[in-house]
This record gives structure tokens, C-alpha cells and sequence, in this order.
């Protein structure tokens, strides 16, 4: 599963980035080494690289990310096979300099962004065969984003405006556009994910200086929207994904607050669950959600909020907080700690079984500082590794596999 940190609780993406610009509770046993995987495996990146990151997996252990050239200002978009060797460019448009991936689906087909500004991005689409193809936008449009791609090369996104407002989009595998509508009396919005009967699922809101909540929604096959129901006191939410099996998956807003806080998932039914305070990353089908609960730990303590709509505070081996990342539809979740002082970005990559018990992911060439982003199925996990220097300071950031 996928979808996916300088100071806490900051993310670990956006301490990667920085980095780059800089250049029901329970406590559960920890597993005995004896039963960790094999050494993680760097994946390699093409001549001048010094910095990779991952950004998804498929469930055929396709790895997509970007990889850093040393002098450049920004990332190019590059894809690995965890069985394989070797890696395959993802190219910019002709004449743009930067690539990035941001999703990728089971067959293979990859969405992201090329451009020369990063304010100035257009949605790209790359097919399996790796050539990229640029995503139509309405006229005016100052740039857009493509969020999310499905096995019938389907991808949604948005374009922005000069107004400050966005506009929900679908793309076909043919290339053709569909402006998809907001709910009345909204006039932005953006899609965030599709699966492969072709729901997309987003949130629209009305942007007129007044910071009025966002309206969870959902578009089916044919275009249409519709609300999403919202918990009693809740003013509004954002979706971030919906599963094949119509399990959707986002945050919510109290009345009253204008923080996007709450987990909430939505069965297939149309009900919604209120999972409590935390910061979410990514659901399975089941309907089970991971990330980090903030109800006990203002820096977060990684929780899995069960389908039945209990809590399970997850073990954190010797560690102040730490984060899931990802969940797979055998009930397998991966992460990572952070320790309680010293550099925040020396994290630990962790591993947790389906009963809660917590393995620590073996250390990579680079050494033992790391965060898992995905795991698949199959159980492959994808992630990055640190290395630091003498001084223990993080010096390189290279996107990794754990295989069993």
C-alpha cells in the first residue's frame, strides 16, 4: 500500500526536502532478531545521484520516487524493481528540467509532475513502457497536479487558477479531460484519489477569503459528485484515498476548530467513523487505518484504528514518538521512531505485525538511522536510508527495499 521530518511533528518528507535545500491501547512485545528480514538493499540511482526517496510501491514491487543530482535544484522522477536491478529514468516533458512521481498503480502506470518552477508544474502521466505524456488543463490554468493513477491508466488531480482557486480534473488513458463539478455553492476543489471502478474521492470548499471548511466528496465513474456525511460536530473534512473496495479514508474538522485533526474513515455504506485525534496516512481494504495518534502524545505515538473502531497504540521500542506510514491488506504496517533527543532525522524504521508485535527493520549499508513508507502484500517494504558522518549528522538519503 502507499500512498505516503526537521522538527517533530513535522513529516518525514518535508525533513527531507528541507535537508535537500540545506544540503484500544496496548503495549506489545518487540520480535527477537532471529525473526527480522534480510539486510535492507539500496536502490541505485544513475551517475552524479547522491539523494533518492520513494514515493510508492505496487503490489508487482515496482518502486516509484525521485533521485537528486548533485548541483541541481530539483528532483528527477526514476522507477526500480524490487526483484531486479537496475532503474528507468521517468523524464520531464521536452524542455522542463525537473520530473516528480507522485503515484503509482498496480499495471505499472505512473503520474507526477514536470516543470522548470516548481509554481509553474504540469501533470504528467507516464505509461508502463516509461514515456511521458503531458495531462491536459483548462484554459487559463496556471499549473496543475496529477494525485492518483488506476490499473486502467484513470488519473485525477487538479489545476490552479490564478483566482487562488482549484479545479477538480479526471484524465482518461487517451488523454481526455473531464472538469469535474464541485458541490453547490463551492467554487474550489481537488481529487485525491481514484480506484479501479473509477470513484474518485476529494473535497470541495468555497474560497472566497472567508476560510470556510472543505466539503468531503466523492465522484462516480460517470462524473457525478456527491457529499460525504460528516460526524455529529464535525464542520468539514478532506479525503485522501479510496481503497478498490470503496473504503474511503481522510480527516476531519470540529466546529469550532480550523485544524484538519480527526481521523475519519468511510465505509463502503456511506457511514463514517470518527477515529480520534491523530495524523493518518494510509488505510486497507478492511477498512483498518494507520498513522499516529495524538489523544495520549502531542508528537504522536503510531496507532492502528481497527475496523470495529477501537485504537491500538502500537509498540515503540526506546523511543519518544514515532509514526505508520503504511498498512497492507494482510494486516502488516510499517514505519518509523524517533529517538527522544539528539537529530531528528536519525529515525528508525520499524515493522508491525498483524498482532501488534514490533520488529525493527535491519540497517542498511548506509547504516542503522531509516523510514519505511510502503509495504505490498507480497511484503515487500520500501522506504529511504541515512547515513550520517563522523559527527553522526545526516549526510545522504537513498531509497531502500526490506525483502524476506
Amino acid at each position: 500500500m502507499a500512498r505516503l521530518r526537521v522538527s517533530r511533528p513535522a513529516t518525514l518528507a518535508a525533513a527531507a526536502a528541507t535537508s535537500l535545500l540545506l544540503l484500544g491501547s496496548a503495549t506489545v512485545a518487540v520480535a527477537e532478531p532471529s525473526e527480522r528480514r534480510s539486510a535492507a538493499r539500496l536502490l541505485p540511482i544513475p551517475p552524479g545521484g547522491i539523494h533518492s526517496f520513494v514515493k510508492a510501491l505496487n503490489s508487482r514491487g515496482t518502486v516509484v520516487g525521485e533521485y537528486y543530482v548533485e548541483g541541481s535544484d530539483g528532483p528527477l522522477a526514476i522507477r526500480w524493481n524490487a526483484d531486479r536491478p537496475g532503474y528507468t529514468r521517468l523524464a520531464p516533458l521536452p524542455g522542463e528540467r525537473f520530473s516528480r512521481a507522485t503515484a503509482l498503480s498496480d499495471r505499472g502506470w505512473v503520474v507526477g509532475l514536470s516543470y522548470n518552477s516548481p509554481s509553474e508544474s504540469h501533470p504528467v502521466r507516464w505509461r508502463p513502457g516509461a514515456a511521458p505524456a503531458r495531462l491536459a488543463l483548462p484554459s487559463g490554468s496556471a499549473g496543475g497536479n496529477a494525485a492518483a493513477v488506476n490499473n486502467a491508466g484513470v488519473a485525477v488531480g487538479d489545476a490552479s487558477g490564478a483566482d487562488n482557486r482549484s479545479h477538480p480534473l479526471r484524465w482518461r488513458s487517451d488523454g481526455s479531460r473531464t472538469d469535474l463539478p464541485v458541490l453547490p455553492g463551492d467554487n474550489s476543489g481537488t481529487a485525491t484519489s481514484v480506484n479501479n471502478a473509477g470513484t474518485a474521492v476529494g473535497w470541495t470548499e468555497r474560497r472566497d477569503g472567508t476560510g470556510g471548511p472543505a466539503h468531503p466528496v466523492r465522484w462516480n465513474a460517470a462524473g457525478v459528485v456527491s457529499a460525504l456525511p460528516l460526524p455529529a460536530g464535525f464542520a468539514g473534512a478532506r479525503t485522501s484515498r479510496i481503497t478498490d473496495s470503496g473504503v474511503v479514508f481522510g480527516h476531519g474538522r470540529l466546529a469550532g476548530s480550523t485544524a484538519y485533526d480527526r481521523v475519519l474513515v468511510w465505509a463502503a455504506d456511506g457511514t463514517v467513523r470518527d477515529a480520534g485525534r491523530g495524523r493518518g496516512y494510509d488505510v486497507n481494504r478492511a477498512g483498518t487505518a494507520v498513522g499516529a495518534s495524538l489523544e495520549d502524545n502531542p508528537n504522536g505515538d503510531p496507532a492502528r484504528w481497527n475496523a470495529n473502531g477501537t485504537r491500538t497504540v502500537l509498540a515503540n521500542p526506546a523511543e519518544a514518538a514515532g509514526e505508520v506510514l503504511s498498512i497492507n491488506n494482510r494486516g502488516t504496517a510499517v514505519g518509523y521512531a524517533w529517538p527522544p533527543a539528539g537529530n531528528p532525522a536519525l529515525d528508525k524504521a520499524l515493522l508491525w505485525k498483524p498482532d501488534g508485535t514490533v520488529v525493527p527493520l535491519p540497517p542498511s549499508p548506509l547504516g542503522p538511522y531509516a523510514a519505511a513508507f510502503a509495504i505490498n502484500d507480497d511484503g515487500v517494504v520500501a522506504g529511504f536510508a541515512v547515513g550520517t558522518d563522523g559527527a553522526g549528522n545526516p549526510t545522504t538519503w537513498r531509497a531502500t527495499v526490506w525483502k524476506h
